[in-house]
C-alpha cells in the first residue's frame, strides 16, 4: 500500500459517500415515484452448451454501493431512511471457493444477510409484490420485480455518476497507483527486447494483477499493430525490426477503474519526436481544463494543437490554420478526446445534460465523442489525444482533395510505427485539474 492510501481515512470517505447516495436514490425514486430500490449484483454467465463460466462482471450500481466485485447473485436493498440491506449470496460446495465474508470500514453501515441459495435472496428481499425498482441484468432474480431498469431511475443516477465523491477520487487514485509499477515494468521490458505477450504479463506482473481482475482488456501493441485502436491480440513472436509500443492499461480499486495510455519508440528519430510533440499537446489540453469549460470546446482545441503538430513535424504542406480548418486532422485522430471514467472505464452519463434523461448528442464532425457535457469540479475524464497512421482512413484521404497536402512520403515512413496515445486520468477541481497518473508513474518509476 503507497503512503497515499494509507493517509485515506477511508471510513470517513465512505461515511461521507454514502450520504450523497442516499441523496441521490431519493432524488430517482421520486422521480419515479418508487418506495425503494434493490440494485443485483448479477450473475454468474455460462458458455453455451458448456459447464465453463464467462468471467463475472458486476453490476456497477452495486459496487457503488459496496466495494464487492466478486459476489454474484448478491442483492441490496435500499429505502429513504432505511438501513440498506445487503443479501450476500454464498452458496456451499467443493467445486469452487464461495466468495469471501466482507469486512472494513463500510460493513457497519449495512444490515448484512448470508443466504445459500439464489431463492433464499429473492425471499430474504421481500420486495416483489412492493412499490420497488430494481437494477440488474436479465435474470430469475429481476424477472420478479415488475419495475426493473426503468428509465427515470437511471437517469438520475446516470446523470450524477459524473461527480464524483471523494471516497471514488480516492479509489481512482489508488488505482493509478497500482497500475503505474505495470507500465514501467512494461517500458522496462520492451526495451529488453519483450514480445507483446510478454509484455502484457510483465505489466500484469508487475501490478499484481489476474487477467479478469484488469478492467478492461490491455491493449499491448508492438509496430503497426499501434494503428488498431483496441488491439486485442498478444503476439508471442517479437517483429523485427520493432519500430513502437504502445500500452493502454489500467487497475482496479474498491470496484473504480484506472485507464493509462503510454507510447514509446526504440530509437531517438523522427517517430520519439511525435511523441514528445504529443506529450507537449496532451499537458496543454491537461493545463486547460478548468471547472465549467465545455468538453466538446477542449474536443476541438485538441485538433487545433494536433494541427499544429503535424504540420510543425513537417507531415501536411498547409499551414496549421488550414489543416484545422478543413477537418484533416480527424483523418489521423478519428476517437474522442476521452470520456467519464469510474465504476466503468467508460462512464455511462457522458451525453446527458440532465436528470430527465435529455442528452446533448455529439456533433456531426465529431461523431464519436463519448463526452459532450461541461467538465465541473468532481468530475474524473481521461484526457487522450492521438496521433495514428491507420492505412484505411490514409487510403481514403490520399483520394480527396485534402490529399494533397499531405506529405506521403513521410507519412509511408512512420506508418509501421502504428501510431500514439498518451493518456492521463484527471480530476476537474475548482482550480483547474489534478493529475492522478503522472504523479503515480513517476513514484513507481
Amino acid at each position: 500500500m503507497t503512503d497515499y492510501a494509507r493517509q485515506q481515512d477511508w471510513a470517513k470517505l465512505y461515511g461521507e459517500h454514502l450520504a450523497e447516495l442516499e441523496r441521490r436514490l431519493a432524488a430517482a425514486l421520486d422521480a419515479a415515484e418508487r418506495d425503494g430500490l434493490v440494485i443485483f449484483a448479477g450473475c454468474t454467465r455460462y458458455q453455451f452448451r458448456d459447464d465453463l463460466s464467462y468471467h463475472f462482471a458486476v453490476e456497477p450500481y452495486f459496487k457503488l454501493w459496496v466495494p464487492l466485485t466478486n459476489h454474484p447473485g448478491s442483492a441490496l436493498k435500499l429505502a429513504p431512511g432505511q438501513r440498506p440491506v445487503l443479501v450476500l449470496l454464498r452458496e456451499p460446495g467443493f467445486w469452487h471457493e464461495p466468495p469471501t465474508a466482507p469486512g472494513g470500514y463500510w460493513v457497519e453501515h449495512f444490515d448484512i444477510r448470508e443466504v445459500d441459495s439464489a431463492e433464499a435472496v429473492l425471499a430474504e428481499l421481500g420486495t416483489a409484490d412492493d412499490n420497488f425498482s430494481a437494477i440488474g441484468e436479465q435474470s430469475s432474480q429481476t424477472d420478479a420485480f415488475s419495475f426493473c431498469n426503468e428509465s427515470a431511475v437511471l437517469n438520475v443516477l446516470d446523470y450524477f455518476r459524473a461527480y464524483k465523491t471523494q471516497y471514488e477520487i480516492a479509489s481512482i487514485t489508488r488505482a493509478n497507483e497500482i497500475a503505474a509499477p505495470g507500465h514501467i515494468a512494461a517500458r522496462d521490458a520492451f526495451t529488453n527486447g519483450a514480445s507483446e505477450f510478454e509484455l502484457n504479463s510483465a505489466y500484469c506482473r508487475a501490478s499484481s494483477q489476474t487477467e479478469p481482475e484488469l478492467p478492461y482488456p490491455n491493449i499491448v501493441a508492438l509496430n503497426e499493430h499501434a494503428a488498431i485502436l483496441h488491439y486485442q491480440n498478444l503476439r508471442r513472436e517479437r517483429p523485427a525490426p520493432v519500430r513502437s509500443f504502445l500500452i493502454d492499461a489500467g487497475a482496479q480499486c474498491n470496484g473504480y477503474a484506472s485507464d493509462i495510455t503510454r507510447t514509446y519508440s526504440v530509437a531517438d528519430d523522427d517517430f520519439k519526436a511525435l511523441i514528445d510533440s504529443m506529450d507537449g499537446l496532451q499537458q496543454t489540453i491537461c493545463g486547460e481544463v478548468h471547472d465549467g469549460i465545455s468538453f466538446p470546446d477542449l474536443n476541438d482545441r485538441a485538433h487545433e494543437l494536433l494541427a499544429a503538430v503535424l504540420c510543425d513535424q513537417d507531415l501536411l504542406s498547409c499551414s496549421a490554420e488550414e489543416a484545422y480548418e478543413s477537418g484533416i486532422t480527424k483523418s489521423f485522430l478519428p476517437h474522442g478526446l476521452g470520456h467519464l471514467l469510474g465504476l466503468q472505464v467508460h462512464d455511462v452519463g457522458g451525453s446527458l445534460a440532465g436528470i430527465d434523461g435529455s442528452t446533448n448528442p455529439p456533433s456531426r464532425n465529431h461523431p464519436r465523442l463519448r463526452l459532450t457535457r461541461k467538465l465541473e469540479t468532481g468530475t474524473v475524464v481521461t484526457i487522450e489525444p492521438g496521433l495514428y497512421f491507420i492505412p484505411s482512413l490514409l487510403d481514403e484521404l490520399r483520394e480527396t482533395v485534402l490529399g494533397r497536402t499531405v506529405r506521403w512520403d513521410k507519412i509511408e515512413a512512420l506508418r509501421m510505427c502504428g501510431g500514439i496515445r498518451v493518456e492521463d486520468d484527471i480530476v476537474v477541481t475548482k482550480n483547474g485539474a489534478l493529475n492522478l497518473s503522472r504523479p503515480a508513474l513517476q513514484e513507481a518509476a
